[in-house]
Order: structure tokens, then sequence, then C-alpha cells
């Protein structure tokens, strides 16, 4: 890619301050709305003119001409007449014009790289008008966004701000460089910084890029920006910062002093709701050692039928803010209303929504979801979907299938698995059955014992499984014995016990799947805290104490997580963010089978 070298802004500006520009050229001839044969006229006179011309009073009538075709959608007659024009030695001014015309076409065609092709002829921005350099900024900007250069296109607009005034335009320029600046590579944006010659203006937009990119999450963005206000407190960008940082930023957190914690403490779900608030309690006492920390109010969910009881529970206790309820019925209760008098964090999901109902749970249908947009973004675009014949199976078969379609998969076969056909199901998946099924019609049909090799279809480049361990260990041998042991298997959370199992696991080799830092990260503060006076931790029943953990740090930051697209918190049960229905989203970390053990996979 050609290096365009050019003066800065500042120079252009004090040049022209200092009287030092060109005068102007003639102004290119206007015309009104002629009919075709007025216009075809016009421009064969103009042309006949030029040949009669010297150089510069040449360049000027074909110029018009070529501004006559374009106004009549003649794109291609203009940029050939523009093309036969040698630049070289015109005036700056009608040089800038011809090159704004032939670089405005290209950037209409879509075609940065044509359009720097002409903007490396654009002569010396301290040669031209202010009104004019500030268009060719503009236009570089644009070429340089439209080719994929965002580093030199925010370098460019950032030379700009200097010369606005008005806040309503700064701000949409602000709001540009941050976009330019977001979809810099890491490595660019690193390189950047490092160099030597940066100004003021430059380095501050180029280091808040970087606190924000080198975020974990929203607790750690909101520390990192507060620390370059404080750094950069005189620069442009924190007098005005952009729309889509600033928001999150100038949300406080949700401070409350009461906590309604609703969850089952007696009935059927009394072990689950007890486990959830294990983990509320180690999360609050946690923060209490830090800082001031709200009460908790503990009630117990199974006492109340409906949601007019449970509203009306919140308000005899005075809470400000309740994490619970955990039944989905209660959930569903809830969410039938227009808006909730305080904010409700439930555990466990819905299809309804009411304003202050925030959603969260530990669903199979988010780790299927997951699982689709991993495969995806390895590159694998045809899957078969195996799940357990059973309701929380259909329910991530449903979630596999819409995700990866609506990322363009493409779902070539699903399969439910019961336990006793394992074999049957998977070769009908397979379509092994089919080939098998083939040879013995043939048999039949020419009364030849020919030697035959079985085949599994040739049209799926991944499979999708949602499977415990129990039966995944007998599902991947049995793909291996249909040949299908090369395709690449994304798993949900079930395939893993939680605990390591390398004899039994031997047989998982190779699948990737996806689970909470609960479980494959190395253990956290709360977690060792936990670890320390309960024994199942480790147990498919210790992430329900990880669901508290986060539900309790989730809660100040429900305002920030949906002020702004692409926000999210590190949790225990994965990486959270919330949808424009404030239901909470987890990524989660993502492992390898390998000699029996998972492996992270960066």
């Amino acid at each position: 890619m050609m290096i365009l070298k050019r003066l800065s802004l500042i120079v252009t500006l004090t040049s022209i301050i200092a009287g030092c520009a060109m005068p102007p050229m003639s102004p290119p001839l206007v015309t009104g709305s002629l009919p075709s044969s007025s216009q075809e006229a016009n421009v064969d006179s103009l042309l006949s003119q030029a040949q009669r011309s010297s150089p510069i009073r040449a360049a000027e009538l074909k110029l018009q001409a070529a501004q006559l075709l374009a106004s009549q959608g003649e794109q291609d007659r203009a940029s050939d007449i523009l093309k036969d024009i040698d630049t070289a030695n015109l005036p700056p001014t009608l040089q800038f014009n011809i090159i704004k015309l032939q670089t405005q076409q290209a950037l209409d065609n879509n075609d940065g790289e044509k359009a720097l092709s002409y903007l490396a002829y654009m002569p010396s921005l301290s040669t031209l008008p202010e009104d004019d350099a500030l268009l060719s900024e503009q236009l570089y900007a644009d070429a340089y966004g439209l080719n994929g250069q965002s580093l030199e296109e925010a370098k460019i607009l950032i030379e700009g701000t200097d010369y606005i005034q008005d806040q309503e335009r700064l701000q949409l320029l602000h709001d540009r460089i941050w976009q330019a600046l977001q979809t810099t590579n890491d490595a660019e944006l690193h390189s950047a910084l490092q160099q030597p010659n940066n100004n003021y203006l430059l380095q501050g937009w180029l280091e808040l890029a970087l606190a924000s990119r080198s975020i974990a999450d929203i607790q750690t963005q909101t520390n990192n920006i507060e620390n370059w206000l404080n750094l950069w407190q005189a620069h442009p960008a924190a007098q005005l910062m952009p729309g889509n940082l600033a928001s999150p930023q100038s949300i406080d957190l949700l401070n409350v002093a009461r906590i309604g914690i609703l969850l089952p403490t007696s009935g059927s779900l009394e072990k689950v709701g007890k486990a959830i608030q294990d983990g509320i309690s180690t999360a609050h006492f946690a923060n209490q050692e830090r800082n001031s920390a709200p009460e908790l109010v503990f009630l117990d969910s199974a006492l109340y039928a409906t949601a007019d009881e449970i509203l009306q529970a919140a308000q005899e206790k005075d809470v400000q803010l309740i994490i619970g309820p955990l039944e989905k019925d209660k959930v569903s209760a809830l969410s039938q209303f227009e808006s909730l008098p305080l904010p409700f964090l439930a555990l466990n999901y819905t299809d309804g929504s009411a304003s202050n109902l925030y959603q969260f749970g530990l669903s199979a249908e988010d780790e299927a979801r997951d699982a689709a947009t991993q495969a995806i973004n390895a590159g694998k675009r045809y899957a078969l979907i195996l799940t357990p014949n059973s309701a929380w199976g259909k329910r991530a078969e449903t979630a596999f299938a819409d995700t990866f379609s609506s990322l363009g998969g493409t779902i070539v076969s699903r399969a439910s698995f019961n336990k006793e056909e394992l074999n049957q199901n998977i070769a009908q998946l397979l379509k092994t059955d089919e080939s098998k099924a083939r040879a013995i019609r043939l048999r039949k049909a020419t009364g030849l014992n020919f030697e035959f090799e079985e085949r599994r279809r040739q049209d799926a480049d991944t499979i999708l499984l949602a499977a415990r361990p129990q039966d995944a260990r007998l599902i991947k041998p049995i793909l291996s014995f249909y040949f299908a042991g090369d395709l690449p298997v994304y798993a949900t959370s079930q395939i893993f016990s939680g605990a390591s199992n390398t004899a039994a696991d031997i047989d998982l080799n190779g699948i990737m799947f996806g689970d909470i830092p609960w479980v494959l990260s190395p253990p956290s503060d709360n977690r060792r805290a936990l670890n320390a006076i309960r024994n199942n931790t480790g147990t498919r029943f210790g992430r329900l104490y990880a669901l508290g953990i986060d539900a309790y740090n989730l809660y100040p930051y429900l305002q920030q997580l949906g002020a702004a697209q692409g926000a999210r918190l590190q949790g225990e049960t994965g990486m959270l963010s919330l949808t424009e229905e404030n239901k909470v989203n987890r990524h989660l970390q993502w492992a390898i089978f390998e000699n029996g053990t998972p492996k992270l996979i960066e």
C-alpha cells in the first residue's frame, strides 16, 4: 500500500492565515436542469473549446464538462474526461477540484484503493483555502475507512477536531474517531502508541482506545476510564467523550441499601435455593470486607403463590431490589407486568419480559447457543446435531439450530438419541445405515457377493452435541467406528462432570466443550472460601454456588450492561452480557479433552 505524505492540518491553516494560499481559480460552471440534448451540446461545446485553449484553461473546461456529465449520472464519460487531464502543472485549487471529483466518484463506487490513488496527487494542503483543506481531510478519511485503514482514518479525523467549534458536529466527529479506533487491530494500535512523534491530541486518543480494549469486563472498564480521565482531563475527548463510550460510564452503579433474597428454602427446591443463597452470602461477605455492603433480607419464595404476594412482601420488607425468584412459574408471573415497582434479578428465564425485570440462569439453551457460535467462529458451516431424547435435549437442539442458522450456517441433519438405541441413532445421523442398505440391495440385484466398505455422509463439517458424560463416552467411539472421528465436535458443559476422571474420559479425547470459569479456571477467592465449608463445590451442584456469587456481583452493573452494546462482566458462570430484553447471556470458556483431561483453549 502506498504511503501518502501530507502536511499536517496545523501547518495548513497557519499558512493560510499568513496569506500564503494561492488565489482561487475561476469557479466551475454552474448549470441548471437542462434537457439532455442541451446538456450534450454544452458538453461538446466545452470540450471543443478545450481543444483550442491553453493547458490551464483547457483543464478548467474539461472539469466543467465532467461535472455536467456527473450531474446527469454519466460517471464513466466524466471519468474518461478527467483521466486525460495532466494535473501536475495546474494551480492548486484547480488540481483540488479535479482530484476531488475523481475521488468522490471512486468513493461512490466503494473503491477505497482507487480513491487513495487519486488523493496521492492532491496539492499540498498549505496551498488551499481553509474549506478545501478541510474537505480534503474528509476525503482522505472516507478513503482510508473504505479501504480498511481505520487507524489512518482516525488520525486524519483527529487532526480536524481543533477546527470545529460547533459541539454537535464535534460530537459526531468524536464518535466517528472512536468507531475507527475500535476497528483498529491490536498490533497497529500498540505500534502507533510507541511512535515518538505523537502529539498530545493523538496520544490521548490512542491511550483511551487502549484503556478500553485492555478491559476484561465492565468493572475494570470503569476503573480504566476513570484513570484515563484523571490523566487526560484537559483532552478534547475527556471534555466531550464518544457517545458509545460515555454511555456506560455516565450511568451510576445500582446502589441499594436493602436487597431481598427471594429463594426457595423449603419444599422440593430447598437444596437448590440454599446452595444459591450460600453463593450470595459468600459474595456479600467478601464485599463487606472491601467496602460497605447492603443489608440482605432473606425471603422463602415457597411461601408466596402469586406475583402480587411477592410485590406486597417486597413493600413490607422495604427492599429496593430483589434477587430471585428461582421458580419459572413465578418469573413468568412477574413478566406479565408492564413495569415492576423495583428491580428484580430473577434466576430463571421465561419468554415474557417486563420493565425492571432482569433474567439470569444456568440454562442449557445458553450453552447450546455458545457452542453453535464457537463452531461458526471456527469456520464451520454445515452441522449435524445430536441431542438426548429428553426435555433439556430438545431445548438444546432448538438453540443449536436457531443460533447456527442465524449466523449463516446450515443444519444438515439432526437426531435425538436413546442410550438403548445409540448405535442405530448415530448410524442414521451419519447415513452409514443407508450406505449398507444400498450394498445389500445391489448384492440382491446382481447376485454378486462383492466386498463393500461403509461410508458416512460427506455433507457436514461439524457435530453439535449435548450429552451427559456416561452417554458421551459411548458416543465418541461410535462416531469413530462410523468414520466420523475426523469431524470436530462442539459440546455443552453437560459432557463434563466437573471432576477429573482421566480413565473414564479418555474416550472423550478431541471433543471441545464450553463450561463456566468456576469449573475450568483456577479457584477464585469465593470458591476457596466455599471449599473450606462445603465438599461439593467441584460437582455439578457446585455450579449453583457460582450462580449465587454472580447474581450478587452482577446486580450493581445491570444498568451499565444495558447502556452499551458489547458491555460485559467477567463472572464465575462466564462472561456476562445483557440483551435488549434484559436477559443475561453467558459466554463460556472453552476446553478440549486431551488424554482424558480438559485443556483450556485460548
